[in-house]
């Protein structure tokens, strides 16, 4: 869909209007999902060295950032998550002095749905960071270790990998080194892999389960926990501490696959249970009707017709009695059910 036109998003008659925005004491800017900046106040120009916000108007906003990979992954999280709150991210100012900011940004949606515009804030927090990392390298001691303990900046960049980390990604250690570690990351956590950022330089730590390929393509499962390195009160690199535990998963799913199993197991013998004897009894009352009516009439016809479905019936209950293996198949509404053909 065409992106809205910023005359007409916009009244510029409302002078009012406008001279509230630019006394505002933050920063803020609209930009087309696209990339086109379509509104901004006079601190977000002051803020990235322009000499006013006409000069910002359809300037594309991807020449902002620092690293360009940060916005496909700042509207990747908008669009999936609606909003993102205070995220820092590093922003190039027109003379190419790099900045840190905050970004809190909203997805706008049109009436059907589509994303139109992400509206954001921003705040400088230069002063709290210092991304000047000392280039701080990994002893002998820690690459020795069984753990895989990696050291990155602040952007997600790997600055150091011990032993264990390498030979887990399948790569030589210093194949690794400048290279960023979302690449590393599996598909679907990328997008979120900037959130994982912003919580560690926000919280100072991150503590969860981060999935990893190798270099074959081999996904692995590490319990990661990172702490925030600071410098005279400045965030300043990030060291984490993972262990694999893709073996545990394994077997913690293979145990809640027989689990699964068991319970339907005990289903499927009580349901078939509960079932034959019913059947029997309409089957047996079924044929004797059927033994004492004249055949070729239309009730007799209607009542054959009956026999053949209470014949499935019985198929049926045999399946569900004789279910050895958990199959499911989706059913409606994200709803799975078990497969009792494929089961049995």
């Amino acid at each position: 869909m065409n992106s809205i036109p910023f005359q007409n998003s916009y009244d510029f008659s409302d002078r009012k209007y406008i001279e509230f925005i630019d006394s505002l004491p933050v920063a803020i800017y609209r930009t087309t999902i696209e990339g086109k900046i379509v509104f901004c106040n006079r601190l977000f120009s002051n803020m990235l060295g322009f000499d006013s916000t006409e000069e910002l108007i359809g300037y594309p906003d991807v020449k902002l950032y620092n690293k360009l990979k940060d916005r496909g992954y700042l509207i990747s999280s908008a669009l999936m998550l609606g909003r993102v709150v205070d995220l820092p991210v590093s922003f190039v100012k027109k003379d190419g002095t790099q900045i840190w900011c905050s970004v809190t940004a909203k997805t706008v949606f049109d009436d059907e749905e589509n994303a139109l515009f992400l509206d954001s804030v921003i705040r400088e927090i230069s002063g709290e960071i210092d991304d000047k990392h000392d280039g701080s390298k990994l002893d002998c001691i820690v690459d020795g270790m069984n753990d895989i303990i990696i050291i990155f900046a602040l952007n997600g960049d790997i600055l150091d990998i011990n032993n264990a980390g390498a030979e887990m990604l399948s790569y030589i250690r210093d194949e690794l080194i400048g290279k960023p570690l979302v690449d590393y990351v599996v598909q679907k956590q990328r997008d979120l892999f900037i959130l994982f950022l912003s919580d560690i330089l926000k919280i100072g730590k991150y503590d969860g389960i981060l999935s990893v390929v190798d270099s074959g393509g081999t996904v692995h499962h590490l319990e990661f926990n990172a702490l925030l390195v600071k410098k005279d009160g400045k965030a300043q690199q990030v060291k984490g501490i993972a262990r694999d535990i893709t073996e545990k998963i394994r077997q913690q799913k293979e145990r809640s696959l027989k689990e699964k199993f068991q319970g339907v197991q005990e289903m499927a013998g009580g349901v078939a249970h509960k079932f034959n004897q019913p059947l029997t009894v309409i089957s047996n009352l079924l044929n004797e009707v059927l033994n004492n009516m004249p055949q070729g009439s239309m009730n007799h016809h209607k009542l054959e017709k009956v026999h053949k479905q209470l014949e499935k019936l019985n198929e049926i209950t045999k399946k569900i009695a004789g279910v050895k293996k958990y199959e499911v198949i989706d059913y409606v509404a994200g709803v799975r059910i078990v497969d009792i053909d494929k089961a049995s």
